[in-house]
């Protein structure tokens, strides 16, 4: 009787030949994300939160940039970045490439909406009584739909 190709294989048979190179994907991460806490460091918070590591392969560090200035900004850099990583104990980079990437802001921004949930609100204005009364007064003169909207304003500002 002949083996039946489209049976179900044990889960086991399908992790075995998946886990060598699952290893090497978790290793390639753990690596990319060194090499941006390397990144940022250099950078600061303002630039290094507009680019990111995507790849690090033969010699060659490929930096992506959310546009196009922040890319030429960071061209500008590349010899003093290129010194700085060497020194964090990547002797064997050889160049970085710096490339425009508008769909990095979009994983960037995904990164940075987390952080900014856990953040706590920024401090917020509140209304003065004078500025309240001042809405009160020229709600006086106001036609009747933009007078009720003033109105309430002012309220909001007693609070």
């Amino acid at each position: 009787m002949a083996k039946d190709r489209f049976a179900p294989k044990p889960l086991n048979d399908i992790m075995a030949g998946l886990s060598g190179r699952l290893s090497s994907y978790a290793g390639k991460s753990q690596a990319l994300d060194k090499q941006q806490i390397l990144l940022s460091e250099f950078l600061g918070a303002n630039l290094g939160g507009k680019c990111r590591v995507s790849n690090y392969r033969d010699g060659t560090l490929m930096i992506e940039a959310v546009s196009a200035p922040i890319a030429l900004r960071l061209n500008y850099l590349k010899m003093d970045m290129l010194t700085h990583f060497r020194s964090a104990g990547m002797a064997e980079l050889g160049q970085i490439k710096i490339t425009a990437n508008p769909q990095v802001s979009q994983r960037l921004s995904a990164n940075n909406a987390l952080k900014t949930a856990n953040a706590t609100p920024a401090n917020k204005l509140a209304m003065s009584e004078q500025t309240a009364d001042y809405l009160k007064a020229i709600a006086q003169s106001a036609p009747p739909s933009l007078k009720e909207k003033l109105e309430r304003l002012a309220r909001h500002g007693r609070k």
